[in-house]
């Protein structure tokens, strides 16, 4: 059998080398490294967003100016409303939906549901006594949020605001 000899790479095969290596490593980053824009997971999850948000009829991006009256009596251009999906949009960047609620034991965890209890929260913040959104409701029992799931992730968003 024959020797094989051994070959010098030149300085192009070097480089080319060295970018596959850093382009493989890049993309087997950890998820805390990775930017938004870089995170598949994220781009699904502000996808299912549109989708609770056009079910729940949230308010759009900019907040409508509206005439208030204030307490010395004077009107004044104030912002009412909106920025519902802009919200939920912050609150979904940032949390770790593995914190907010973690599946044990027979309780499946699914980023809709997820995200739905998110938009639930964020709606109950402009009206805490909102009536229209009903653990009953056909979309929200679909998704599968109950009180008790609701209550445990507003909890820990509210410890998340807090902190």
């Amino acid at each position: 059998m024959k020797k094989r000899k051994h070959i010098f790479l030149d300085d192009n095969a070097k480089v080319g080398r060295m970018e596959r290596k850093i382009k493989k490593y890049n993309r087997y980053k950890s998820h805390s490294e990775k930017t938004p824009e870089e995170d598949f997971r994220l781009q699904e999850k502000l996808a299912m967003l549109s989708v609770v948000a056009s079910n729940f009829m949230m308010t759009g991006h900019s907040p409508t100016m509206v005439l208030t009256k204030r307490e010395e009596g004077d009107e004044v251009m104030m912002p009412v409303g909106g920025g519902q999906k802009d919200r939920a949009r912050e609150i979904i960047c940032k949390a770790d939906f593995r914190k907010l609620y973690r599946g044990g034991k027979g309780r499946k965890t699914d980023p809709l549901m997820i995200v739905t209890a998110i938009c639930m929260y964020v709606m109950r913040q402009d009206n805490p006594r909102r009536g229209d959104i009903r653990y009953s409701n056909n979309f929200i029992s679909n998704v599968g949020v109950t009180k008790e799931i609701y209550g445990h992730i507003s909890q820990k968003l509210d410890a998340e605001q807090n902190s």
